[in-house]
């Protein structure tokens, strides 16, 4: 670990807590965190395309708010939300029907309370995505596998979540990007910063994983996010991309 790098402090796995589940979806509504969520829409579209069938999964959907923009943009490709936490998957049941769109929920715990594998056959999605979930899994390593294991061998997957920056530039970092939040939000979110990966951590776990097979990379996203995608070729689609070997 160099000088100033931040001791990672991981983030309980499942957020299930009433008062977390209105504090993210009350501040979903805000234009800020829409922007943000629009930003991964927008991601996985350089990935696919638009215009897309087939099926798609996106883990650790939360209130489902990205699942339902993904439905809403992509209404050939069925989407199914799977979430650890069944509160959070009733409000996006309701959101869901609110915005018109159908999709499938489905409660599944991956972790110290299950085996680790997720319940659906090899090769059974055309599409697999997760945002801001690395940092709550306690083996993320056995996540990505998975996430390997259910999308086709020609399949995009998109893995996206908060960066950790470095230790002097914590308080600097969650003044500045989490200006938009208050209360148990910005508990929240300085919480999950401080869980977060860096760069050379989500590097090293994309080449131990199942994922590490040359044709997925590392990517920045400004000075707040960081992720892993593999699209079904490696066109440029306009990203800082981060090897680190």
């Amino acid at each position: 670990m160099g000088l100033f790098t931040m001791a990672r402090v991981p983030e309980m796995e499942v957020m299930e807590d009433e008062s977390e589940v209105e504090a993210y979806s009350s501040a979903a509504a805000q234009s800020y965190l829409e922007s943000i969520d629009k930003s991964f829409v927008d991601h996985v579209a350089r990935l696919i395309g638009e215009g897309t069938p087939g099926r798609a999964l996106d883990l650790g959907c939360g209130p489902g708010q990205i699942t339902i923009m993904m439905a809403r943009r992509w209404p050939d490709m069925r989407f199914v939300g799977l979430d650890a936490a069944a509160s959070m998957l009733e409000q996006a049941r309701k959101d869901a029907a609110a915005a018109g769109v159908e999709c499938d929920w489905e409660v599944i715990r991956v972790g110290p309370e299950g085996d680790g594998r997720l319940p659906y056959e090899d090769a059974t999605f055309d599409l697999v995505t997760c945002n801001s979930v690395m940092h709550h899994l306690a083996d993320p390593l056995q996540a990505l596998n998975e996430m390997a294991r259910i999308c086709k061998p020609n399949g995009a997957v998109l893995i996206r979540d908060l960066m950790r920056p470095p230790a002097p530039l914590y308080e600097l970092h969650c003044r500045v990007f989490g200006r938009h939040y208050g209360g148990e939000m910005l508990r929240l979110y300085r919480a999950s910063v401080k869980a977060a990966y860096t760069a050379e951590e989500m590097q090293e776990m994309l080449d131990a994983s199942k994922l590490g097979d040359g044709r997925s990379r590392v990517f920045k996203r400004g000075r707040t996010h960081l992720g892993i995608e593999r699209a079904p070729s490696l066109a440029s689609n306009g990203l800082t991309i981060w090897r680190l070997r």
